[in-house]
């Protein structure tokens, strides 16, 4: 008989995204045990590796001389890191001093010389001690079988659905922008979840919360303050989010806690997100895993055990023929749907990436490996298609803070546009 599962707490992790983080506190450790050396080597490979409190990489370095606000945010990140690792026995922290442990020592030792292997380690740890994983692997199939675990945000602001925020004067323009905005989350749950909901008690709910803030009136020709305009506009977003996270999906936990575990699990490939899916606007999640207690399929790859004869096993492509061919396949069909929708030839990898993962459902580092070496192949002239790939203005030429889409490193170089045409025999 196999031995029954603890409960999942996945409301015990602490607030950061990256697994990089751990990692560099290892590092530091490896070097120093008085806590304040500790974290003044944590906070330079934090900068060197990009590494921000969101979940997207920084594009910008910190200046010299920070402020207590950006000291108290750095230590505070310091501080979770720590008792998370602790938490798994990577180290140990007496009064001031911080101590890698055995267990510390041989995954910093795999992580230097794979990043990945690193992150396969603490996803063990991470998976014995919180099962979240499993939680959200099991609940993304439970609540959308028809479509393999997809989950769905939708997010509409007033000038996606026609509301342009000069006209955005009333509470009556805010009324009539919440029904049209109930009615399009309706179509979007009928056509991607095959549910038939009807949202009106949820919305009015909504009104409700924002009158009684002050926020709107229920008289429909009171004028709105403008400056309440991204206030109003934010509590729509998060009313929604959470809305379809707790009362559709069934997720019993915060929104900040299902950030954490999907952000964590898109870089270790076990569920993919994407607030940039072509033509949605929102969010989509959905696994690139699954959990089952056999397997014949060489492309899942098991990462974890459970003590009740279960099995984590991520999509991982061999680098076979097949493999290649049906990743080309995919990679054409989803370009010519994009070339048709953009009317141009060059397209946006980043674009591309989301539409093979969706419709291969692998995660995007798999992506980018392959995409990887079918362009090598195609240099060399053996494939069916001729592959184009150039760096047009990359993140880092911009002023964002944040990289919200990555571009992808081929031969050691950035690319984020591509062009695909079929060879002239």
């Amino acid at each position: 008989m196999f031995d029954i599962l603890p409960n999942p707490s996945p409301q015990m992790v602490k607030k950061f995204y990256f697994l990089d983080y751990i990692y560099i506190l290892l590092q530091s450790c490896k070097v120093y045990n008085d806590k304040d050396d500790v974290f003044l080597n944590f906070k330079n490979l934090k900068d060197k590796e990009s590494l921000g409190e969101s979940k997207y990489r920084k594009l910008t370095t910190e200046k010299e001389g920070l402020t207590d606000k950006q000291v108290k945010r750095y230590i505070y990140t310091f501080n979770q890191v720590i008792i998370e690792a602790v938490n798994y026995g990577l180290i140990k922290e007496k009064n001031k001093s911080l101590t890698l442990t055995d267990l510390g020592k041989e995954y910093l030792i795999k992580g230097e010389q794979n990043r990945r292997n690193f992150y396969e380690c603490v996803l063990n740890s991470m998976e014995t001690k919180y099962l979240a994983f499993y939680h959200l692997n099991k609940l993304c199939y439970d609540q959308n079988r028809t479509k393999n675990g997809l989950l769905i945000f939708p997010i509409y602001s007033p000038g996606k659905l026609g509301f342009e925020k000069s006209k955005m004067k009333t509470s009556g323009d805010w009324i009539d922008y919440s029904i049209k905005l109930k009615r399009k989350l309706e179509i979007d749950i009928k056509s991607f979840l095959k549910q038939d909901l009807n949202l009106r008690e949820a919305n009015d709910a909504l009104i409700t919360n924002l009158v009684n803030d002050k926020l709107l009136s229920l008289d429909k020709n009171i004028i709105f303050e403008q400056g309440k305009y991204n206030s109003i506009i934010s509590r729509f977003r998060k009313y929604w989010l959470n809305y379809f996270l707790n009362k559709i999906y069934n997720y019993q936990y915060s929104f900040e806690t299902f950030n954490i575990w999907v952000e964590r699990g898109k870089q270790l490939g076990i569920i993919h997100s994407t607030e940039f899916y072509p033509d949605f606007d929102g969010r989509l999640v959905f696994p690139t895993s699954i959990i089952v207690k056999k397997n014949s399929n060489k492309d899942l790859i098991k990462v974890h055990d459970y003590i009740n004869g279960e099995k984590l096993f991520i999509h991982k492509l061999q680098w076979n023929r097949d493999n290649q061919d049906d990743f080309v396949e995919a990679l054409i069909t989803c370009y010519f749907d994009l070339k048709r929708s953009r009317g141009t030839h060059f397209i946006r990898i980043s674009d591309l990436r989301e539409r093979v993962c969706y419709k291969k459902r692998i995660p995007s580092f798999i992506f980018n490996e392959f995409l990887e070496k079918i362009y090598n192949k195609n240099l060399e002239g053996d494939t069916t298609v001729q592959i184009s790939l150039e760096a047009d203005r990359l993140p880092y030429e911009t002023n964002a803070m944040y990289l919200k889409r990555e571009p992808v490193l081929v031969n050691g170089q950035y690319k984020n546009i591509i062009a695909i045409d079929y060879r002239k025999k």
